[in-house]
């Protein structure tokens, strides 16, 4: 397949460091991408194709998965989950830790080396082998009702936990982890970084090149040849998938969530989200509520 990185923005909250979640879709939609953040997911029920780093493979239910920061990952469900069969559904856990979250600690302390390696072997990904009633799986299962102190602590105990088992191995090659620096060099990560806190607004060509002392010619060479998409593409993409997770929430109606997530009018929001989802008019319903037009978009947000 070819190779179309997006890089998602995780909005993890400046009072914690973890984002611990339980999901439920009908299907994996969320493309290839990578972001800062180390990232565990469980899929408890579902089944489908895995693409983490350099790697392809089947997952099944009670996959575990981990990987690192800036490492591109891509979940895609069996054809059977796209059929609107009802009773098919893609359930786990997802979490997702800054990367330097005990950063000092794991450099320092010898009691915390097995997480050391774990951490710098999930650049490459990591598959675990386990049973459903695995203390890993009980440990995860446990962190998404957990808060403050209590959230750290768990996820530190559940770190101890995967970087002591044995039954691991990894996903990418090590020749890609060496080759993929490329991607994540200071220039790029310069312009993603500058598009994730600025995507709700107008960027320009000239805009973006200049960040990186180009022309607009040769950053788009750069960046096509960086992603494996145009700038706009990449843009439009980002902005998408904040609209998804702004849809699972319903505390917006689309309208607002169109302008929030830098869409100059509902229509351009309509189209650009069919084309990058998929999504098929048969699952859109319309409603007038008094003289204003509601489009209700049933999406499943996923990974």
């Amino acid at each position: 397949m070819g190779i179309k990185l997006m890089h998602e923005h995780i909005n993890i909250h400046s009072g914690s460091p973890i984002i611990a979640r339980e999901f439920d879709y009908e299907h994996f939609t969320y493309p290839m991408h990578f972001h800062s953040e180390f990232e565990i997911i469980y899929v408890k029920e579902g089944s489908g194709t895995q693409y983490v780093a350099d790697s392809v493979e089947k997952f099944h239910p009670h996959t575990l998965i981990m990987t690192g920061p800036d490492t591109r990952h891509y979940m895609d469900s069996d054809p059977s989950y796209k059929t609107g069969n009802e009773v098919l559904r893609v359930k786990g856990i997802i979490i997702q830790f800054e990367k330097n979250f005990i950063s000092y600690a794991i450099q320092h302390y010898e009691d915390m080396s097995h997480i050391k390696k774990l951490f710098e072997e999930s650049k490459q990904g990591i598959k675990f082998s386990l049973l459903p009633d695995n203390p890993i799986i009980r440990q995860i299962e446990s962190l998404p009702e957990t808060t403050g102190i209590a959230r750290i602590t768990s996820l530190i105990t559940l770190l101890d936990l995967m970087g002591k088992w044995e039954a691991k191995r990894l996903l990418g090659s090590l020749q890609f982890s060496e080759s993929y620096t490329a991607f994540t060099d200071y220039r790029m990560k310069k312009v993603i970084s500058y598009v994730s806190a600025n995507y709700k607004k107008e960027i320009s060509l000239e805009e973006i090149a200049s960040l990186i002392a180009m022309n607009k010619s040769a950053f788009c060479r750069y960046f096509k040849e960086k992603t494996g998409n145009t700038f706009m593409d990449y843009l439009l993409n980002l902005r998408i998938g904040n609209a998804r997770q702004l849809l699972l929430t319903g505390s917006m109606d689309v309208n607002q969530i169109s302008l929030e997530c830098g869409f100059n009018s509902i229509t351009h929001f309509n189209r650009i989200f069919k084309r990058f989802t998929g999504i098929e008019d048969k699952k859109r319903r319309k409603a007038k509520e008094g003289n204003r037009l509601i489009i209700k978009i049933n999406v499943r947000f996923c990974l």
